[in-house]
């Protein structure tokens, strides 16, 4: 195989590479990756035959058409610079590979794979980026080895076009894969090394924003239906095993307390802006019970709530500032757009402790005061509660009511009622978690008792490999919270245990998402903290291992003799020091130049020929243009690339070419 070969196929796969990375960002379309392939393959075919189809000329009008689609294609299409951006990197490498002709031909097309792996870095989280990452190193190293050695060689021989074998054997290839894992290593050390940022320009925006329905200020019966069917994922919550509850965990959203008859108004805009301690930390109100920690990793949502389990009391993450109403709804000034991971404590019980009067909003039964359905509503909720003794009792049994008589689905069959609550009340009798939780809500307020909607997540699929919860879209879910005295604010759930999502997902799905989240916790959202707390655990364990060691030498048994920690330490040190200095000397002496090339470039020298500072030994041999010359630099290049030695008839042919050399003039 010749030079121009190999070229090709590194480029090749270069390009490979490329369209992989490009396909792991969002929106650009599976269909366009594909057809840009297709034409790539194609491109293979032509220049495996050396037929070149696109003049230079027309390649670069090409070129600025192309430039001209990226353009209409961000201000009228994608609206994304990132996603504009990859599909004019793709279609002009397909189009550079249609005119590999020149070296400079294939430097761009190694520049365009870049950007387009620079592009995917800045738009995708999923693992196998890693993977083409690393594969592109390696690629990018081999082809500029390659590179380099072709317009070498193509200065000092420029009609021909094979190349000497003995280039391309063992050790160059195990050159290639050396200086790779060396600078991978060397990425990584960089990246672990040098310091983050808590910010970025290119994230803003640059994933599929997650429509989700229900936190909103204005909430209608009928939107969180349609998303129990989406497996979409919202977030990821780690907790501790230790700490998880045994039944199901509510993760909080937002509360609405406006009913108007066709859905839930948040007309009470009492929150207060929290600031961060000293420590970083927003720190809301104190509840009574046991304290949670969370690891929240968040998609990028349309809304700017975050979520909790329970009752939260503390909020860590990389935003300025978060808003709070007395409720515990969680707001950021604006919808973060991209994909965030905060860090939240919580008390998981169901009571809230807040035995302040409730505002009057919490009481409002002014829709069904002015509304036909109204009155019977109101009898409804009286006979129900009726028997019953103080608040939560009667909270209780509107709960069991509702439970026990009305069938849950998420395809409630259309009704003649006059409002959406009475046609689930007294017609259908069927619907979903809203359905339950605005009846219970109405019902409550009908006894006189001030009542909330919460609209959140419930439970999602616990992945005990990684010990955190999976929320989906199809965990969308309301309940309500009702005041009693001396209580607080208590949580009901009146949705039937049929509202619950059944989702269980594979092993072979967990083990996915969990590398999933690996990736993002520890790469994605790799931070200073991270930092700080990595060098900490480091500075801990070699502060250990020295006094342990300290020790060990200075422990004597009771003869007097070395512990066997002691000599085993020693021994390691010693068979440590043993290799390292193995490995040097077998590296110079494979390095070191060999004695009858040394005697040649002597005996030249006398004669008056010098080998220049930055000439190569092949450059060298064809300048002086003399065959024994040239029959050594042959042996040289055997010896030390070929990775053996000469053999007895080789040896023999350079002593009598170097005898030739010396009785020349």
């Amino acid at each position: 195989m010749n030079l121009n070969s190999y070229t090709l196929i590194v480029t090749y796969f270069m390009a490979a590479l490329g369209l992989a990375a490009i396909s792991l960002v969002e929106s650009v379309g599976a269909a366009f990756t594909l057809a840009m392939a297709g034409v790539s393959a194609f491109t293979l075919a032509l220049n495996l035959k050396g037929r070149k189809v696109i003049p230079g000329a027309i390649w670069n009008l090409l070129a600025a058409g192309v430039f001209a689609f990226f353009v209409a294609d961000y201000l009228a299409f994608s609206g994304s610079l990132v996603v504009a951006a990859s599909r004019f990197l793709t279609i002009l490498l397909v189009l550079k590979l249609f005119d590999l002709n020149r070296n400079r031909d294939f430097v761009i097309a190694y520049a365009i794979v870049f950007f387009q792996i620079l592009s995917a870095a800045a738009s995708t989280v999923s693992p196998l980026f890693l993977l083409i990452l690393s594969l592109f190193i390696i690629g990018a190293i081999w082809a500029m080895i390659l590179f380099n050695m072709k317009r070498d060689y193509q200065e000092v021989h420029p009609t021909e076009k094979a190349f000497p074998k003995v280039a391309f054997g063992g050790p160059f290839f195990a050159y290639v894969i050396g200086a790779s894992v060396f600078s991978i290593t060397v990425t990584f050390m960089l990246f672990f090394i040098m310091p983050r940022m808590e910010f970025g320009f290119l994230q803003s925006k640059s994933l599929n924003t997650v429509k989700v329905s229900g936190f909103s200020d204005r909430v209608d019966l009928g939107t969180i239906g349609p998303v129990k069917e989406d497996p979409t994922i919202v977030m990821r919550v780690g907790m501790d095993p230790k700490a998880r509850p045994a039944g199901l965990v509510y993760f909080r959203g937002m509360t609405l307390e406006s009913y108007d008859g066709k859905g839930w108004v948040k007309a009470v805009k009492d929150e207060t802006l929290v600031r961060r301690d000293t420590g970083g930390v927003f720190n809301f109100e104190r509840l009574e019970g046991k304290v949670v920690e969370q690891s929240v990793l968040l998609e990028p949502l349309d809304t700017d709530v975050l979520f909790a389990a329970g009752n939260p009391v503390s909020v860590e993450g990389p935003f300025q500032n978060v808003w709070l109403d007395r409720s515990g709804t969680m707001r950021l000034p604006s919808p973060p757009y991209s994909r965030i991971q905060y860090r939240a404590s919580s008390v998981l019980s169901p009571v809230r402790k807040d035995l302040s009067t409730p505002l009057p909003q919490y009481g409002d039964t002014s829709h069904l005061d002015g509304s036909p359905e109204g009155e019977r509503i109101k009898a409804l909720a009286e006979s129900v509660a009726d028997g019953a003794n103080g608040a939560r009792d009667k909270a209780e049994a509107i709960q069991a009511h509702l439970k026990k008589n009305y069938s849950y689905t998420l395809n409630p069959k259309p009704g003649a009622g006059l409002s959406p609550l009475d046609d689930f009340l007294f017609n259908s009798r069927q619907g979903y978690c809203e359905h339950y939780a605005t009846a219970m809500a109405i019902m409550l307020r009908s006894n006189s008792i001030p009542s909330r909607i919460v609209t959140g997540f419930l439970n999602g699929e616990w992945n005990e490999l990684g010990s955190y919860y999976i929320v989906r879209q199809q965990d969308a879910h309301s309940w309500v919270e009702a005041f009693i005295a001396d209580e607080g604010w208590v949580r009901f759930d009146p949705t039937p245990e049929a509202g619950v999502s059944l989702y269980r997902p594979s092993t072979v799905s967990l083990y996915m998402d969990l590398l999933r989240w690996r990736w993002n916790r520890y790469i994605i959202q790799f931070s200073l903290d991270d930092q700080r707390q990595m060098a900490i655990r480091f500075e801990g364990v070699g502060a250990g291992v020295f006094e342990g060691l300290k020790g060990a030498l200075s422990k004597k048994t009771t003869e007097g003799a070395a512990s066997p920690l002691a000599l085993g330490a020693v021994v390691a040190v010693l068979l440590i020091s043993l290799i390292a200095w193995r490995v040097y000397t077998r590296k110079k002496v494979r390095t070191r130049m060999p004695h009858f090339y040394a005697e040649m470039l002597r005996t030249l020298k006398r004669k008056g020929l010098s080998k220049g500072p930055t000439e190569t030994p092949l450059e060298f041999a064809e300048r002086t243009g003399i065959a024994e010359v040239k029959d050594i630099t042959l042996a040289l290049h055997i010896e030390r690339y070929g990775g053996r030695n000469l053999n007895e008839a080789e040896r023999r042919s350079v002593d009598a070419a170097m005898e030739r050399l010396r009785r020349s003039a």
